[in-house]
């Protein structure tokens, strides 16, 4: 868990939280939400341990000094602004090196991330692109240039003044193929900016917006950040309005410098030892499929979806309340057992990403934060379902505490050696997506504008499978993508229904 930004969020709602005799008690001079004692509760031992070790000092000044990691009882300096004038090269991040080297390699199309939505009304298109332009000058990320020296990737910002807004007309026959050629259109990660933008002109006041970022300047976090600014300076700039944005005080070549300033050393080699010994031996996942595995992976992927509807999702949300556990716990635990069913494997490993903005001052920040962390259970014994879900909850907490170290870093650590065939430490991932900003502005006015998600379809698929969860208010979404150089649609589904 991300202690920091747990902690900052309970001061912004006037909860405190304190240790008497031992026991943890919540004070407030208000009501407390239920899904906030629920996140208290499911995180209690953690949180605790961290009071114990800071008890008779000013804990929330402390918080918001440092970012504390309780496993390993390091402190690390709270992020703050650089003065680049000192620093010849901006390094990239541990994430931005892992993509700069691929694309090098191999080429990064399965890592364009679109963001695609529909607009219905009278549309000012240049209001919209310089609603995007500006975007792109909020966030230096997105005017970075990606260049080398002597082998060594470093970053160079530039000017957003040559970004520009592409604009095609098409038909509603021709829409989804235009889209998709232009989803996979390479990036030049050397002189490219890292968002690129199309206004699709169907017809009369009817659009598609397609925004498209390398992930080596985002993440899914992002994408909600720029459809809120989007949103936002559309219609200051229309209207003449004060922007209500916050300033950044941060931009990610901060970050960049401060990861390779503080996560290195005792901090670096006390959460990669956590991995070494967590994920030692670990069991490759041997799924039936309808092909033989390649020694060459394929990315080219399809996906189906699954609806748990209302009742089953309110049965599922009451046993999450009642075992202290998330919803995501809960549904990476059924997510196991259908894998240990399939495969007749205890040893079963997942992967997962986590925003891992472990500092508030990175939440308004578009940029390539997101970790993989593997979280690695053992079904043997027999367990009960309670049981399997005591362990995973432990698992999944063990897992937060250390998210700092960067998957590469993790793959080095631990693979002794690599088959190029099958993806390291994990081949299938889950994801439980939070409620976007997407989906609140779902069929929303836009100062006339009518706005809505437009779904595109999946062509690419990183892992053997992915399974993706989001709550709504109908019940719970899951969409399931894979690799259709190993399984056949029918297959897909016939494992969602078990699911």
């Amino acid at each position: 868990m991300d202690l920091l930004s747990f902690f900052q969020r309970l001061n912004k709602q006037g909860v405190k939280l304190v240790l008497n005799n031992g026991s943890l008690n919540v004070k407030s001079n208000k009501r407390v939400d239920q899904q906030l004692l629920l996140e208290i509760k499911s995180n209690k031992r953690s949180i605790i341990e961290y009071l114990k070790k800071y008890q008779g000092e000013n804990a929330a000044e402390l918080q918001e000094k440092y970012q504390c990691k309780n496993t390993s009882r390091t402190l690390l300096e709270k992020l703050s602004p650089f003065n680049k004038n000192n620093v010849e090269k901006i390094p990239l991040s541990f994430n931005q090196d892992r993509l700069w080297f691929l694309d090098q390699l191999e080429g990064t199309l399965a890592y364009h991330l679109p963001t695609v939505i529909s607009l219905e009304g009278s549309l000012d298109i240049a209001t919209l692109e310089k609603s995007l332009k500006t975007i792109v000058s909020r966030h230096e990320v997105l005017r970075t240039n990606l260049k080398a020296a002597e082998g060594i990737g470093y970053q160079q910002i530039v000017s957003e003044e040559n970004w520009s807004l592409d604009q095609i007309k098409v038909t509603e026959e021709t829409i989804k193929t235009t889209l998709q050629d232009y989803i996979n259109i390479p990036f030049d990660l050397s002189n490219d900016y890292k968002l690129r933008a199309c206004l699709y002109h169907l017809r009369d006041e009817k659009y598609v917006l397609a925004c498209v970022f390398h992930h080596i300047a985002s993440d899914g976090w992002s994408s909600n950040i720029l459809v809120g600014e989007l949103v936002e300076l559309y219609g200051s700039i229309r209207f003449e309005r004060k922007t209500e944005l916050p300033e950044l005080t941060l931009q990610y070549s901060d970050y960049s410098i401060w990861q390779r300033k503080y996560i290195k050393g005792d901090v670096l080699e006390s959460q990669l030892s956590y991995w070494e010994e967590k994920l030692k031996g670990v069991s490759t996942l041997s799924l039936p499929t309808d092909y033989p595995r390649s020694s060459i992976q394929s990315i080219e992927g399809s996906s189906i979806f699954l609806e748990l509807d209302l009742e089953l999702s309110s049965t599922i949300r009451s046993i999450c309340q009642k075992e202290g556990v998330t919803l995501f716990m809960f549904m990476l635990s059924v997510f196991k057992v259908l894998l240990s069913r399939y495969s007749g494997q205890d040893d079963i490993s997942v992967g997962t990403p986590i925003a891992n903005r472990t500092q508030s001052d990175l939440e308004g920040m578009i940029g390539f934060f997101a970790n993989t962390l593997v979280l690695r259970s053992d079904l043997g014994g027999s367990p009960s379902f309670i049981e399997l879900l005591s362990r995973i909850k432990e698992t999944t907490l063990e897992g937060y505490d250390h998210q700092l170290v960067p998957f590469d870093k993790v793959v080095e650590r631990v693979v002794s050696r690599r088959d190029i065939g099958i993806n390291p430490l994990f081949q299938v991932m889950f994801v439980l997506q939070n409620a976007s900003i997407m989906s609140m502005l779902n069929e929303e006015k836009l100062d006339g504008i009518a706005i809505s998600n437009y779904e595109l379809d999946v062509f690419t698929s990183q892992f053997d499978l992915m399974f993706s969860a989001k709550e709504h208010s109908e019940g719970i979404a899951i969409h399931i993508e894979y690799r259709t150089a190993l399984f056949k649609e029918e297959t897909i589904a016939r494992i969602a229904g078990h699911f």
